[in-house]
């Protein structure tokens, strides 16, 4: 539990995706064999992408609170949009316009919102209210 509050908030999101992104891989696995591939990939792609996000956001935000500003915080907020909506149009392409179906444009809003939750969650019940 210890090791929990030492890892900040964006570290415990990123943690927590990976892991109901490896469950969700591993309980739906067996569309793999069927049309419906794109699925479990896309709980992987889903979370990793937004590990990733979290974890360099982790970072920055660090680098603000040893330098007293918000520049890094900016930058990891315009950061995240980014590569969101690059991801999502990306998907969205390969899905819709080129027939490439190994990705779901619908299970990575999903695991988003998950870790938007999960991210909020932890800002409410973390002791002093920082990251």
């Amino acid at each position: 539990m210890k090791l929990i509050k030492k890892l900040g908030n964006n570290l415990f999101t990123a943690l927590a995706v990976l892991i109901i992104a490896i469950i969700g891989f591993a309980s739906s696995a067996f569309l793999i064999s069927t049309n419906l591939q794109d699925i479990p990939f896309g709980f992987l792609l889903s979370g990793g992408i937004i590990a990733f996000i979290h974890i360099i956001s982790h970072f920055l935000v660090k680098i603000d609170e040893n330098r007293g500003s918000a520049v890094f915080t900016i930058v990891s907020t315009i950061m995240r949009f980014v590569v969101l909506i690059t991801s999502l149009i990306l998907i969205g392409f390969m899905n819709y316009r080129w027939n490439l179906k190994y990705f779901n444009i619908f299970v990575f809003v999903g695991i988003y919102l998950v870790s938007i939750i999960i991210l909020c969650l932890s800002f409410i019940f973390s002791k002093d209210g920082k990251e």
